[in-house]
């Protein structure tokens, strides 16, 4: 029986196809380092678009209902860090207050009581993501051991975060897709390049009513009001480039 390193292993989450693959490998990298659970959440924010959000986790599910019954993702530190902060996360109690103490208590409950979180924000694209390695033992906080460890977490991170942009985003888009026709593209487009319903019109040897017509239609799946709103969400959305 051949025994994979954590490296090869790491490596291998960037060859995932399907959301359950990713979480599968990255499971697997994370168990070679040391850890029993991983978690892994990406998020995407544009202009004018409400941020579109997944999170893959391989925690307890009993863990997982009581965090979203208690809406605990609100008083989370190591979410919070990581919205905020690029460097890498090493849990401890002292991360909370006394609001939110309960949340680690009853993490430790569920074997996810130490670990580390590891951002990753892409601010061109306005993609940001984090991977938790959790597990129910201490962490070895020598300096060579946290060292090491932030090292190969922040590897995973990295592979993990282009494997759920590559595998994950697209689907997530695809449901938010408003499902334009071709033509209501068209007058989306030549609207963002400034032309009046009666210029796209002619150039799509079509009448200004129907040009009108596609725009209003448009302007509807977009649930906006305006030409410039629908335009600008068009444009957000990717839609219109």
């Amino acid at each position: 029986m051949t025994i994979e390193s954590p490296l090869t292993l790491i490596s291998s989450v960037l060859e995932a196809s399907t959301e359950a693959e990713v979480l599968d490998r990255v499971q697997r990298a994370a168990t070679a380092l040391g850890f029993e659970r991983v978690m892994l959440g990406i998020e995407v924010k544009r202009p004018l678009v409400a941020p579109v959000q997944n999170v893959t986790s391989g925690y307890p599910l009993a863990w997982q209902r009581v965090y979203v019954e208690n809406q605990y993702v609100a008083i989370d530190p190591t979410v919070a860090h990581c919205q905020e902060h690029t460097k890498p996360l090493i849990w401890s109690e002292g991360l909370y207050t006394k609001d939110s103490i309960r949340l680690w208590e009853e993490a430790r409950a569920y074997g996810i009581g130490h670990g580390i979180s590891v951002p990753i924000h892409e601010r061109f694209f306005g993609v940001k993501s984090m991977v938790s390695l959790a597990r129910d033992k201490p962490l070895d906080h020598s300096p060579a051991a946290l060292q090491e460890m932030m090292a190969a977490a922040t590897q995973l991170t990295t592979s993990a975060h282009y494997a759920a942009a590559n595998v994950i985003l697209p689907s997530l888009f695809a449901a938010r897709d408003p499902k334009l026709s071709p033509r209501e593209r068209e007058c989306l487009k030549w609207a963002a390049e400034g032309k009046s319903s009666w210029e796209t019109a002619g150039i799509l040897n079509i009448s200004d009513g129907t040009a009108r017509l596609h725009m209003n239609n448009a302007m509807r799946k977009l649930k906006v009001h305006t030409r410039t709103q629908a335009v600008a969400l068009a444009v957000a959305l990717g839609v219109v480039k």
